[in-house]
């Protein structure tokens, strides 16, 4: 399969926007190579990490007040982002690796 280069905003109100373009008013974008099947996953994978994020279960009740369950969608938030890393660390390009490493965000 041959890859072609994309480009993922990380930004909270768009962690899913995905380019083939490098679009510069959109703040920091990961640079990756990727397959269409490697990048379904990863877009699957930002999809589903952001959904959490603004769940509507979240929003239409009062669960963001009890810490039991505030600390547990932290938590599943967390781990969603942390597979977002792991994935652009995988298909990122060498200046994409440098960054993440310089965040340590690739453990």
């Amino acid at each position: 399969m041959m890859k072609k280069t994309y480009y993922i905003s990380l930004n909270p109100s768009s962690m899913d926007a995905v380019s083939e373009m490098k679009v510069p008013e959109s703040g920091y974008q990961y640079e990756i190579q990727a397959t269409e099947e490697e990048m379904e996953a990863l877009q699957d994978l930002l999809t589903v990490t952001q959904a959490h994020d603004v769940d509507e279960r979240n929003l239409l009740t009062f669960r963001h007040f009890d810490d039991r369950y505030a600390i547990a969608d932290r938590n599943e938030y967390q781990e969603g982002l942390s597979n977002v890393f792991k994935a652009l660390y995988e298909l990122g390009t060498p200046e994409t690796k440098q960054a993440i490493e310089e965040i340590h965000l690739n453990e």
